[in-house]
C-alpha cells in the first residue's frame, strides 16, 4: 500500500469513528455567556471570554457569531487563539475535541471547518493541519497542510482499533482425584517460620 493510500485509509478510519452529535443535542437550549453581545441582521455576535453550550456541544472562543436563517441557527463561527469545540458523538463514545483560530460549524450541512492551526481529536486519534474539514453527513475528513513551508504538512496520529479478545481455552480437567496433602505438607504448614536473628 502506498503512503498516500495508507494516509487516506487512516483518515477514513478516523472519520468512521466520528459522528457530529448526540441526537438530543439539537433539542437542547443554547446557553451563552460573554463580556459583550450584539444582535442585528439575523446574527448574534458575542465578544470576550465566550462560552456556548447546547447538550454535549461546548464552544469556547474570543468571538462567537451565530448566524440565523428563518429563526433557526444555521451556522456558528468561533474565533480565538485558539477557539475550542467539543461534542460527544454517541453516548458510548468519547468526546470529539477540535481547536483552530477559526471554527465554522454549519448545522444543516453537518460540517465543521477548522482554519489556521487546526486539529481534531477523537478517542486518541488526531488529525492536524492548516485547514481541516469534517463532514458528519458524508463521514469524510479533508485536511490541508497550508502554504507555510515549515508547517505545510498534515499530521495524523491513529490509535489501533480494539481487537476482540481471543476465546480463552478452558482449563483442562484431570480425571484424577484432587491431591491430598501429605504429612510433610501439613507439618510444614503448622510449623512456625524461623525467626531472623540478625
Amino acid at each position: 500500500m502506498t503512503p498516500t493510500k495508507a494516509a487516506l485509509s487512516a483518515a477514513l478510519l478516523l472519520t468512521s469513528q466520528l459522528a457530529l452529535s448526540l441526537p438530543d443535542d439539537r433539542k437542547q437550549a443554547i446557553n451563552l455567556s460573554s463580556d459583550r453581545a450584539v444582535y442585528e441582521k439575523n446574527q448574534g455576535i458575542y465578544i470576550g471570554n465566550v462560552n456556548m453550550s447546547q447538550g454535549s456541544l461546548k464552544i469556547r472562543a474570543d468571538k462567537l457569531t451565530i448566524v440565523e436563517s428563518d429563526r433557526k441557527v444555521d451556522k456558528v463561527i468561533a474565533e480565538g487563539t485558539p477557539a475550542y469545540f467539543e461534542q460527544q458523538p454517541r453516548a458510548e463514545e468519547g468526546v470529539v475535541i477540535a481547536s483552530a483560530q477559526r471554527i465554522e460549524y454549519s448545522l444543516q450541512q453537518e460540517e465543521i471547518l477548522l482554519q489556521r492551526n487546526a486539529s481534531i481529536t477523537h478517542q486518541g486519534s488526531k488529525i492536524s493541519g492548516d485547514r481541516v474539514v469534517y463532514s458528519g453527513r458524508k463521514q469524510m475528513v479533508v485536511a490541508d497542510g497550508g502554504t507555510n513551508e515549515k508547517d505545510n504538512r498534515v499530521k495524523m496520529t491513529l490509535q489501533p482499533q480494539a481487537v476482540p479478545d481471543e476465546p480463552q481455552a478452558a482449563p483442562e480437567q484431570s480425571s484424577a482425584a484432587p491431591s491430598t496433602p501429605t504429612t510433610d505438607d501439613t507439618n510444614a504448614a503448622n510449623t512456625p517460620a524461623a525467626e531472623d536473628t540478625n
